[in-house]
């Protein structure tokens, strides 16, 4: 009994507490740093739409109430997500960083917001399967070579060595030995290579070129919620954590040459 009237008293403490205003964000203009993680509940999932703000001349990101919506992740409820934060932040967003989900460019065109594709998935993608085997597995060297050639592609160098890249990417692709999952990513980076370049084409919004902070904010959360047993619980302490954490280190591209 003494440990349900613990129990009880906790959670009418996260409810009062998250009932209350979030602490006051700095000024902006801002980049929107997204990102969902993944719970299941009684073989249901559900997903914590992650949202955080880092103001231009910071070297930081704020977080903002999450928002938990039964389902896959999906471009629907990343609107619905969206829909929730306040007018005055809303109006401050200049920029969206994105893992790359399907529909993010859209959304982001929809809002008049910049969209910045995170440079890490990208890479991550090109290099599965690649280990301490990775000369033994199926178009290593291939994919070294398109490595390199990406790479290019996304930092600030000449017009002319970028269109050699671009040259040689399409000719890679077009090779036997280039596996079917690499020559994928490679057509859909052609088609949206606008969008990893943004922090270049843009560079006073001094966006992140990576989703990493707000990944690895997500895995602590994670963390700090294993024991939620109901999605109601889930988002209560998500909220609460989040609140609490504040914020956390978030470089964009300018604090990271400095």
């Amino acid at each position: 009994m003494q440990d349900v009237s613990v129990a009880a008293r906790f959670a009418q403490a996260l409810r009062t507490y998250v009932a209350t205003p979030p602490p006051p964000l700095p000024n902006g203009p801002y980049a929107l740093m997204v990102d969902g993680v993944y719970f299941k509940f009684e073989r249901k999932e559900w997903v914590l739409y992650l949202m955080a703000v880092k103001p231009v001349r910071d070297h930081r990101m704020y977080f903002l109430d999450p928002v938990l919506i039964k389902g896959r992740e999906r471009l629907e409820a990343w609107y619905e997500a969206i829909d929730t934060l306040p007018t005055e932040t809303r109006r401050q967003i200049r920029a969206l960083v994105s893992d790359g989900l399907r529909g993010f460019q859209q959304l982001a065109a929809s809002n008049g917001w910049v969209h910045q594709r995170c440079h890490f998935h990208l890479l991550a993608s090109l290099v599965r399967g690649k280990g301490k085997r990775r000369y033994l597995t199926r178009g290593s060297s291939m994919r070294d070579k398109i490595l390199e050639s990406i790479r290019v592609l996304l930092a600030d160098e000449s017009t002319q060595k970028r269109s050699r890249a671009r040259r040689s990417l399409l000719r890679y692709i077009d090779n036997h030995a280039c596996p079917s999952y690499v020559r994928k990513h490679i057509w859909e980076f052609v088609e949206r290579e606008q969008d990893f370049r943004a922090y270049l084409t843009h560079p006073r919004l001094n966006v992140p070129t990576t989703t990493s902070a707000v990944e690895s904010t997500g895995r602590l959360v994670r963390k700090a919620t294993r024991t939620a047993r109901t999605p109601e619980s889930l988002r209560l302490r998500a909220t609460a954590f989040l609140r609490l954490k504040q914020s956390v280190v978030c470089k964009g591209h300018s604090d990271t040459q400095n």
